[in-house]
């Protein structure tokens, strides 16, 4: 059940923190082997009783300590509906997973789910396969059913489905009562439309097909990376200049000139940590909670990094420069 009283909540979260496997463990972790990074995984305890049983398997161990964090994000939140508001990012995956997959005609989708959302996976599966949608927050329902309708005389596009449905996520977050809920779901905005700019620019798409693929507008209006599709690659930074995380949105979108779309996603990852981050001591929002999660959702993607580059026989150097290149120093 979830606690009523933030300063609890916020006393968890911190003893918490001292969990995370931090720079240090991380650099350890680089320098040795992928055995011994998996050691120093499973002597801090990291994905709990997986970690226990001796796991070789650091996906188990990943989703392990995710599924803690989770846990422990619905057990001490105050304010368990804007926390689900977060937690139903893995929801929103899964139905387009869902959704595609019931496109080319069915199979299973079991790999390609998340855990952690506010629906259980097969209930979502279930929705998906009967068009029966009632039991989602209205704008998910109303965007599959807008969906459903639309490829019944028209050819099915998965883009479209991955359209409409993180729109009407967004939608929701832009919605929401707190203030730290929406200024996050903007910001986030923006960095996911500027990313959607450099791939599909890249691929020279159309500006129609731009338009189509633009998130509702957070801080930065969808006019504004349309008239940047326009413009040389090296004039989009000033064009996006705007909005709170403007001046860091514009150096992740110059650096992403020579290092590709991860200088961006670097970016977008620690803005929105570092926004938790401005509230950690705030009794009244859900903020530090967000911050913890975030956290962990980077550690789970450094530690992936880490194992896959060490298995794959990549050298310490190679491995320390993608650490930078994506997650930065």
């Amino acid at each position: 059940m979830a606690q009523d009283n933030a300063l609890y909540a916020v006393a968890r979260i911190r003893c918490h923190e001292n969990g995370l496997i931090g720079r240090e463990r991380m650099a350890r972790m680089i320098a040795g082997t992928a055995e011994e990074a998996m050691q120093v995984l499973t002597g801090a305890g990291y994905g709990g009783a997986a970690a226990a049983e001796g796991t070789a398997d650091v996906e188990a161990l990943i989703a392990a300590e995710l599924a803690r964090t989770d846990a422990l994000v619905r057990e001490v939140s105050p304010d368990p509906a804007l926390t689900e508001l977060f937690l139903m990012q893995a929801d929103v995956h899964n139905l387009k997973a869902l959704y595609k997959l019931r496109l080319l005609g069915g199979g299973d989708a079991g790999p390609a789910l998340m855990q952690g959302g506010a629906f259980e996976p097969a209930a979502l599966a279930r929705m998906v396969r009967e068009s029966d949608y009632e039991g989602l927050p209205a704008p998910l329902a109303e965007a599959l059913r807008g969906l459903d309708e639309a490829f019944s005389h028209e050819t099915a596009d998965p883009v479209r489905v991955s359209t409409a449905l993180d729109g009407a996520y967004f939608r929701m977050g832009y919605a929401s009562k707190s203030a730290f809920a929406v200024e996050y779901f903007k910001a986030r905005a923006d960095f996911e439309n500027a990313l959607v700019l450099l791939r599909l620019t890249n691929m020279g798409a159309a500006e129609e097909r731009l338009a189509q693929a633009l998130l509702p507008a957070g801080n930065i209006p969808e006019t504004e990376f349309l008239k940047a599709a326009g413009l040389p690659a090296e004039q989009w930074g000033k064009e996006l200049m705007q909005g709170p995380a403007g001046e860091v949105l514009r150096k992740a979108v110059e650096d992403a000139q020579q290092s590709g779309p991860q200088a961006v996603e670097r970016a977008r990852d620690n803005y929105l940590i570092r926004l938790a981050e401005r509230g950690r001591f705030d009794q009244d929002t859900v903020a530090p909670i967000v911050g913890y999660l975030l956290a962990r959702e980077q550690e789970a993607r450094c530690i992936r990094l880490i194992l896959t580059a060490k298995r794959n026989g990549l050298p310490e150097s190679i491995i320390t420069e993608r650490m930078r290149v994506l997650y930065g120093e």
